[in-house]
């Protein structure tokens, strides 16, 4: 062979090799589009470099493109037959295409032919948890530890298993063996910190002083660093800290074009909660740089942005997030985008322009979350064909069990739920489930359900479930041990904030405790309506014995209640998408519709009922105060039905309002009338009652929150004390307290409408410190 074609054959290698690193970088920063173009260079320049197939193969997947992932999958293994990585991938994309149980009998021969191979089995023991298969993935677990007991995937899908079975242990005494032994692996450091903060009770001291004196004076911040310490700042007592996390936002943001994506936009969060402004810009302008590249990072932003910009500029956000996100993946994000600006008409006509031959189970996700928003029964009949297509998809069943919840079958709903469910996904499995005996009025058996989740890590919303359940149940004493085990071991933002006795669950604490109190001091005799009236649980066990759940009134007789629907809007000309909702009440025929703005509400306050409920609606804190004391009056005046802006009705008048009652109240969970629809004949005692206290409440300037001033806590205990205090004998004077879920087979109630995510929206939760207009609108900021 002579110089020549050495030399050529020589360069042929080098240039295939720079292809395939050029490649792998381009996977690194999430740049797919230039991965993709690379490979598939390479594959068509014949022969490539070993490694390119397996990019490939990895290429399709990180797009979601599960069928040409397979099909990559296959070709590669009959080019390299000896290789098990690629029958692994393989298996892989048919499990990300939604067959699970096919992917395991791959996997199986997997293991036969390459029994001294990790991977399938690995990769086996991960299916088996999706599938909720815990015994067979335990004992797929046990022969992994025996033979590959240092690999560092072996070890840390061991300590994660543990971790979502509660052994916190046994999980951080592998993370501490992997931490010696792989100091820089980045998952593992991240998930022993979350783990430490879990199982400290508040006792250990924060590690933000021990790694800051690691980093400080270290030229090259490696990526693990960087991810401990985020999340030492994230865990860390501002009161005590406060320096130590400044310093530690300033280390960080110094080194911004170190950090890769997902950690820039951690800092961003950090940074804006401390309310360190110039950081939170420096880690938003190191994202923007050259990015988003992932839709998770690119929707964090839009939502954050969409807090400081109006909604007229949302096509200029969004163009400028998309920039960088792959092709594939940009209709996705889009929609997304849409939902939150335009509602979910508009996102489910973003989706369906994008023109799927055949929908990966996570894109049937997606359309399947837009169809509960916007049509639920569309939704419910789509769901149930994909779980057809997919029966192992643990997503589809979850999301499946929520769209009939929303329609009103809680009991349907838990059916649903009765498989076996992934250890991570318990605490969800297990809130869904806990919702559903709620909405069905079985308290008793929600406590039960929700001590199942003790075995597991309990996340925010389970903690707040419980606490709530036992408040409801009147167990003060284990309700308090609740409280503090949350604040030693930081297991609820909201009862560790330092605010929570002006929360709903600290006022509702506070209830039970006076009650008690008084309950205790008040000589013998009868008190249950001047009880009622004073206390939210007095009144929830009132209503608790007077709900449909326990008896099923038959109504008969005349209808008395008004075919009249009343809506408020504080502003003359309500959003189009509340006018949309807004007409699905308007449009009902034979009934009377009237809409007061704000101006119209004081006209009408003034001259039915004098200047002093005029000055209390004036004296509201916030919109919705003033729109709950005008609905009781309106009722109170006129009858009829009140409907908050952001409910649909698409039932029937007749199966809402019954015949032969005078008021109808909805009973929502832990036994409270909600007030978003609410039925009266005029002049309904009960009304009349709750009129006077709201206008009282907000007269006088109570610091209660709105729940309880004037919200659904005082419709409960002015009710309550009513059915307390008379005996109703005349049908105009009855009440019919139906379940939560009647209303839901007839109205779809609480729509998270647009105009909810804005920074004017009374009861805005996303909102940001950090003002992020000028890097919109041309101006941006280093």
């Amino acid at each position: 062979m002579d110089d020549v074609t050495v030399k050529s054959r020589s360069g042929d290698a080098e240039q295939k090799k720079r292809v395939f690193q050029q490649a792998q970088r381009a996977m690194t920063v999430g740049d797919l589009d230039q991965a993709e173009m690379l490979v598939v260079q390479a594959m068509r320049s014949g022969s490539p470099h070993p490694g390119v197939r397996r990019l490939w193969v990895r290429s399709a997947l990180r797009q979601g493109k599960v069928a040409a992932a397979r099909m990559r999958a296959e070709r590669a293994a009959k080019a390299q037959p000896n290789d098990a990585e690629f029958l692994v991938l393989a298996a892989q994309s048919m499990a990300a295409a939604g067959r699970p149980r096919r992917a395991l009998k791959r996997l199986d021969i997997a293991i036969s032919r390459w029994p001294d191979d990790f991977r399938p089995r690995l990769l086996k023991f991960n299916l088996l948890q999706r599938l909720g298969l815990t015994l067979p993935a335990l004992k797929v677990l046990k022969r992994l530890r025996k033979h590959w007991a240092d690999q560092p995937d072996v070890l840390l899908a061991a300590a994660e298993f543990y971790r979502n079975h509660g052994r916190l242990r046994a999980a951080r005494g592998l993370l501490e063996h992997l931490r010696h032994h792989h100091p820089q692996h980045r998952q593992a450091r991240v998930v022993r910190m979350d783990l430490a903060n879990v199982a400290a009770d508040g006792q250990e001291p924060s590690p933000l002083p021990d790694l800051l004196s690691t980093v400080r004076d270290s030229a090259l911040l490696s990526s693990a660093d960087a991810a401990e310490l985020l999340q030492a700042v994230k865990f860390a007592k501002v009161s005590e800290l406060a320096s130590l996390c400044e310093e530690a936002l300033e280390l960080l943001g110094d080194r911004v074009d170190q950090l890769p994506e997902q950690d820039q936009l951690m800092l961003f969060r950090q940074a804006e909660r401390l309310g360190h402004t110039e950081v939170a810009h420096r880690a938003l302008a190191g994202i923007l740089d050259s990015g988003p590249r992932r839709g998770p990072v690119a929707l964090a932003l839009f939502r954050k942005a969409m807090t400081s910009l109006g909604s007229q500029q949302a096509d200029v956000v969004a163009s400028r997030l998309l920039r960088y996100i792959p092709k594939a993946q940009q209709a996705s994000v889009a929609a997304d985008f849409a939902l939150l600006v335009d509602g979910p008409h508009m996102a489910l006509d973003r989706l369906r322009r994008d023109k799927r031959q055949r929908r990966s189970p996570q894109e049937a996700l997606q359309l399947a979350r837009f169809l509960r928003l916007g049509n639920p029964e569309l939704g419910l009949r789509y769901l149930r064909f994909c779980r057809r297509h997919w029966p192992d998809e643990v997503n589809l069943s979850l999301l499946h069990a929520k769209l009939l919840m929303d329609v009103g079958r809680p009991n349907a709903a838990r059916r649903v739920l009765s498989t076996p469910i992934p250890a991570a996904r318990h605490n969800e499995f297990t809130q869904t489930r806990a919702h559903s005996l709620l909405e069905s009025g079985r308290l008793r058996a929600t406590r039960q359900e929700l001590e199942k989740a003790r075995d597991y890590i309990p996340d925010n919303g389970i903690v707040a479930m419980r606490l709530r359940t036992l408040i409801t149940l009147g167990r003060e004493d284990d309700a308090r041990s609740l409280i503090s085990e949350a604040q030693r071991r930081g297991m609820n933002n909201r009862i560790t904030s330092g605010h929570f006795s002006t929360s709903l669950h600290g006022s509702l604490m506070s209830d039970l405790a006076l009650y008690r109190h008084e309950q205790a001091a008040l000589p013998p005799g009868e008190y249950d309506d001047y009880l009622a009236a004073r206390y939210v649980h007095a009144a929830s066990t009132v209503i608790e014995r007077h709900s449909e759940h326990t008896t099923s009134p038959a109504y008969t007789g005349q209808r008395l209640i008004p075919r009249r629907v009343f809506q408020y809007w504080n502003e003359s000309t309500p959003p189009e998408t509340v006018m949309e909702i807004m007409q699905s009440w308007s449009s009902l025929p034979n009934v009377e519709y009237v809409r007061f703005d704000s101006q119209q509400a004081r006209t009408f306050l003034r001259d039915t009922f004098g200047a002093d409920y005029e000055r209390a609606f004036r004296l509201a804190n916030n919109t919705a105060e003033g729109a709950d004391l005008l609905r009781l009056c309106y009722l109170r005046h006129y009858g009829g039905v009140y409907a908050d802006a952001d409910d649909r009705m698409c039932g029937k008048w007749n199966a809402l309002i019954p015949a032969g009652v005078g008021l109808v109240c909805f009973q929502e969970p832990f036994n409270i009338l909600a007030n978003n629809v609410i039925a009266a004949v005029p002049g309904h005692p009960a009304i009349v009652r709750a009129s006077e206290m709201a206008a009282e409440a907000l007269l006088s300037r109570d610091n209660e929150n709105t729940w309880s001033k004037t919200g659904p806590g005082l419709l409960t205990r002015a009710v309550a004390s009513y059915l307390k205090a008379s005996k109703p004998s005349r049908p105009e004077e009855k009440v019919a307290i139906r379940p939560n879920y009647i209303l839901r087979r007839q109205a779809q109630i609480h729509i998270q409408l647009p105009h909810k995510k804005t920074r004017g929206y009374w009861n805005a939760a996303n909102t940001t410190g950090v003002d992020m207009t000028s890097f919109f609108t041309g101006d941006e900021r280093g």
